[in-house]
């Protein structure tokens, strides 16, 4: 190790012995051009990666803001009073509730759609067709980008985003030359407790005339600094090819809004969707730029982020540079022979430390002290070294990040393999469920055949028996009670027979309003209700084809289930709502409830908590309504009481 560095030592101070003795004349003319030239090609090398690295800079910024849009969104998806709200299809509750984060998060749109992707809560003027980021989402269930709002979307968003979005030209302000929107974008679909789409949550935050986010993105990347009274370094965003958030300022002092981008670029970036990194002149100064094109979730280049750093101060760092060094080779010239010896021990030393320093980082260290960097091509070579080395810490950073990242996702995958796991169990469940409905279905065919035949002959002569006893016998009273019992036994075997054969409806057209109204003002004589408070919201209603007399069957049976479970004295609320392709019933009460525990089986046959029930009420029931195409589930239960939900097509 020895060797070589005093090898290096003596062909050192063998140049700068020779270089001393060079007629001054050809060594300055030959170093003023190397060095004019290694100035130049340093600095603009430098400057050209700082650019590149700034116009990274700029668009992390963006992707930071495009996912921290992302995270308001999907973590608003999870808020339980939403997805309530959004359930019951309370609108003022819903917009109070998007307000409120949309305030909170600082978000210019935050807004619902329904399951087919028509937006639930609008500012004005008619329903726009359902945005094509709206569809993606509802089919792959998350959706963020780039996306332009025509005005009248817009509108429809917030009256005040219009205005927001236009974009004027330097002298013609009253007529905008931009109403369009671009904006970053974050959608979610929603998911009921079932399993079903029920709607897109969709929030973002407009880039026309966003002054803060630009000039976030310039201070992050240049600072503050000025060089005489202008910024070094600027930022924009283009729509098109007219600027619609930049820091870039007119004479006049105002921000160059709605001036345009060169025809060079905008054919380079926009129409070929290239970067772009030249010198140009931006208004009324040269800069070292860069563009690169903002691209939709299509792949269209809409516009474009611009990064630029002001040429002067490039320019009079390379003047002084120049004169400096120069002079240093003047002065060195003339001293040259004198200075020789002593510069080669001074070169030595870092050459050496150097030498050591690189081993060290070769042996895996990272944080190593370098020697001081010193003005000439060993202080360059230093430097260069530093930043080798803050390059290799930088990659293994990086490489850590990566690792970091990689393991984050491998856990959301497996969380998705544990959720697909789960909703496959609750599928093969449902199916089992199904087949043992089926089986007791076959069963209680033939159970019912079986026991009506004997049942009828019971009844025949219990009525002989009947009526050949006297009235005032004393045997009546029992013989009365056998017919009651005979009568029981054929209802539960109608029962069976309504729950496992296939229902035949008939086709009419029926009043659900009326249907109730009729059940309520009869259901007294199978109930009390003189107690209860009856409260009714079921105007406004179309009529829907079904079968009359099955519906009133179901009706019947949840409401005076409703009213046994309050035992005489409660609040008894029915109301009902019409929606595009269906109509929604809702019947609750005020009762001690269904435990827990029991709620899955209330539809199952033969299942009762009554005393004198059957089990088949509920289960017929659901086989009617199933047969009318509709649906009737236990509605999220409240603090007090039970609430039934029968949903029915239109």
């Amino acid at each position: 190790m020895t060797s070589p560095f005093r090898f290096g030592y003596r062909s050192i101070r063998g140049k700068l012995t020779l270089a001393a003795v060079t007629p001054l004349l050809l060594i300055l003319l030959l170093v003023s051009l190397a060095a004019s030239y290694l100035i130049n090609a340093s600095i603009v090398n430098q400057t050209q990666k700082q650019i590149r690295n700034d116009l990274n800079t700029a668009r992390v910024v963006l992707e930071q803001e495009q996912q921290r849009i992302h995270e308001i969104v999907r973590f608003s998806a999870r808020s339980t009073s939403l997805l309530n709200a959004l359930k019951t299809a309370d609108l003022s509750l819903l917009a109070t509730e998007l307000a409120e984060i949309k305030r909170m998060e600082q978000l210019d749109i935050l807004n619902l759609t329904d399951p087919q992707g028509k937006r639930l809560l609008l500012s004005a003027g008619e329903l726009n067709p359902v945005a094509d980021f709206v569809k993606d989402t509802l089919k792959s269930g998350h959706f963020h980008g780039t996306v332009l709002f025509s005005e009248s979307d817009l509108r429809q968003e917030s009256q005040a985003l219009p205005e927001q979005a236009q974009i004027f030209a330097p002298g013609q302000p009253k007529a905008p030359s931009e109403q369009r929107g671009m904006l970053l974008i974050a959608a979610t679909r929603l998911i009921d407790a079932a399993g079903n789409t029920i709607g897109c949550l969709y929030g973002g935050v407009m880039l026309n005339n966003n002054l803060p986010l630009i000039d976030h993105i310039s201070e992050l990347v240049y600072g503050q600094d000025k060089f005489e009274g202008i910024a070094i370094g600027s930022a924009t965003v283009f729509l098109d090819k007219q600027r619609v958030a930049t820091t870039i300022r007119l004479k006049n002092g105002q921000r160059a809004l709605g001036t345009q981008v060169s025809q060079e670029v905008a054919e380079a970036v926009l129409q070929r969707g290239e970067s772009w990194l030249a010198r140009a002149e931006v208004v009324d100064e040269w800069y070292l730029t860069a563009y690169e094109p903002i691209i939709d979730n299509y792949g269209k280049a809409v516009g474009a982020l611009y990064v630029g750093m002001l040429e002067k101060p490039l320019t009079a760092v390379k003047t002084r540079s120049f004169l400096t060094l120069f002079g240093l080779l003047i002065l060195g010239c003339l001293l040259g022979g004198l200075l020789a010896g002593f510069l080669a021990r001074r070169i030595s030393k870092p050459v050496l430390e150097l030498a050591s320093s690189a081993e060290r980082i070769a042996a895996g260290e990272r944080e190593v002290p370098l020697p001081n960097a010193g003005q000439d091509e060993i202080g360059h070579l230093t430097e260069t070294f530093a930043d080798m080395a803050d390059a290799l810490k930088k990659s293994d950073q990086e490489l850590q990040d990566l690792n970091r990242q990689l393991e984050e996702k491998v856990a959301d995958r497996t969380s998705q393999l544990e959720e697909k796991s789960l909703q496959l169990i609750k599928t093969q469940e449902l199916l089992l469920r199904h087949e043992k409905l089926a089986a007791i279905g076959s069963l209680a065919t033939g159970v019912a055949h079986e026991i009506n035949n004997p049942a009828a002959i019971i009844r025949g002569n219990v009525e002989i028996l009947q009526m050949t006893l006297a009235k005032e016998a004393a045997e009546q009273e029992e013989v009365g009670e056998i017919m009651k019992q005979v009568e029981r036994v054929s209802l539960i075997t109608r029962n069976l027979l309504n729950f496992a054969g296939k229902q035949e409806l008939s086709a009419e057209q029926v009043d659900i309003a009326e249907l109730l109204e009729e059940i309520l003002a009869q259901i007294s004589h199978q109930q009390p209700i003189d107690q209860v408070a009856i409260v009714r919201n079921i105007d406004n209603l179309p009529q829907i084809p079904g079968d009359r007399e099955r519906l009133r069957q179901v009706f019947t049976n949840i409401i005076l289930n409703a009213l046994q479970a309050m035992a005489g004295s409660g609040t008894l609320n029915i109301s009902a709502e019409s929606f595009e392709k269906h109509i929604n019933i809702t019947i609750s009460d005020t009762g001690p409830g269904i435990p827990v525990e029991i709620r899955e089986k209330i539809f199952n046959p033969f299942f009762t908590t009554k005393q004198q029930g059957t089990g088949l009420g509920l289960s017929v029931s659901y086989g009617i309504i199933q047969a009318h195409g509709g649906t009737i589930s236990l509605a999220n239960e409240t603090a007090k009481g039970s609430c039934f939900s029968i949903s029915l097509p239109r």
